[in-house]
């Protein structure tokens, strides 16, 4: 059986972190205007931090994550499922990198009765901070099998020739049926 491959994810290289700081403030005052109407809607105060956890498991999906290092290249990886790739996106500074994208969740019965269904509409949003700086030219995004890998080499590590950031897919596997 064969899969189809999705396009990779867009990749915006910055030289500062300003416009993903400015990602995660415009994130962050949503949650935080969702967290006030909950707790408009309750009528009393005191469940502040249940009202904030709430608005964010609302808003936002937090992909699960690793960040490991060898040889001076850091590897990346995030656990993202059933999102269309198009509509994601790695910004990567040489400090920190954010991916972001956004998932919906239409309720489709196929005809039954829907009892149970735990997916919703979400912000996928992750930020990651590089413990060291890194070349934002070597920056390598692929995806494959629900896995975002990401992976960038330490700021003045000897790398082969110079490359250019770049995103690409990983071809489908080949399953035997």
């Amino acid at each position: 059986m064969k899969r189809a491959t999705k396009s990779a994810a867009k990749l915006v290289v910055l030289e500062n972190n300003d416009r993903i700081s400015a990602e995660t403030e415009e994130i962050q005052n949503r949650i935080r205007e969702r967290a006030f109407q909950l707790s408009q809607e309750r009528g009393h105060a005191g469940r502040e931090m249940d009202d904030w956890l709430t608005a964010e498991s609302e808003i936002i999906s937090v992909p699960p994550a690793d960040l490991t290092e060898k040889d001076g290249i850091f590897h990346v990886r995030l656990a993202i499922v059933g999102l269309n790739l198009q509509d994601m996106s790695v910004m990567a500074s040489p400090e920190q990198m954010l991916v972001r994208g956004h998932y919906s969740q239409d309720h489709h019965s196929e005809g039954g009765t829907v009892h149970l269904c735990d997916f919703k509409s979400a912000t996928v949003f992750r930020s990651i901070r590089f413990p060291q700086r890194i070349d934002v030219k070597s920056i390598d995004v692929e995806y494959d099998d629900g896995i975002l890998r990401v992976t960038a080499a330490k700021q003045g590590a000897r790398q082969g020739p110079p490359s250019r950031a770049r995103t690409r897919k990983t071809a489908a596997k080949k399953t035997a049926a």
